[in-house]
């Protein structure tokens, strides 16, 4: 019998894991995404301490915008735009006021962490795996390569700020590429998922050598 669910299982459950994120959050799916809003709750705060004028008047964004493009493309190059836009159009539209984004907070990204630990117990409980225990280890091969000791720990904790660097450097992780981006077809993210099973697979296939 297989210690796995079955993969139709998995991908159903995978896809509704994804929809509801975006239901509920309006974000694509990311763990490290979110790890990342959690890990920077205090900028979070004071991104909020920032665009609350805004949202108090809906008005004063849309000042801070034409200044920006102002200060950004001079006063000249926006003025002959603005003058060109209006002449091609007489019946001048309706002005529509510019808001700010809505931005998630952080405590909700905080809630979806947890869940996966909370839906991981649920899921081997549901299993019959009821008396699972614990188990920090990372299995017989991680041992035999790196130890069980300090060695250990050090190889972790550099894999781990090696993992960060690189979703950071990827834009994404492979839940936000994988799930998010490569079921919506985005280019970047079908690269990415090849760059990452790619390099998964050469590795394990070094390490097998290696043991």
């Amino acid at each position: 019998m297989s210690a796995y669910l079955p993969w139709w299982i998995t991908a159903i459950s995978l896809s509704f894991v994804t929809l509801g994120f975006y239901l509920f959050i309006k974000a694509p799916l990311g763990v490290s995404g979110s790890w990342a809003r959690v890990v920077m709750w205090k900028n979070d705060k004071l991104l909020d301490e920032a665009a609350m004028p805004f949202q108090q008047q809906p008005k004063l964004f849309e000042d801070a915008l034409m200044a920006a493009t102002i200060q950004e493309f001079g006063e000249q190059a926006v003025t002959e735009f603005m003058h060109e836009r209006h002449k091609s159009k007489p019946v001048a539209p309706p002005q529509q006021v510019v808001e700010p984004a809505a931005r998630t907070h952080w405590t909700a990204h905080m809630v979806f962490l947890l869940t996966l630990i909370l839906g991981g117990a649920l899921g081997a409980y549901l299993k019959g795996d009821a008396g699972m225990q614990m188990n920090l280890g990372l299995g017989t091969v991680h041992t035999d390569l790196f130890g069980a000791g300090f060695a250990s720990i050090m190889t972790l904790f550099i894999g781990g700020i090696l993992v960060g660097f690189g979703t950071q450097l990827g834009g994404g992780c492979t839940s936000g590429h994988g799930l998010s981006g490569v079921s919506r077809l985005v280019p970047a993210s079908l690269i990415a998922m090849a760059a990452f099973f790619g390099a998964a697979v050469i590795f394990s296939m070094a390490i097998h050598y290696l043991k």
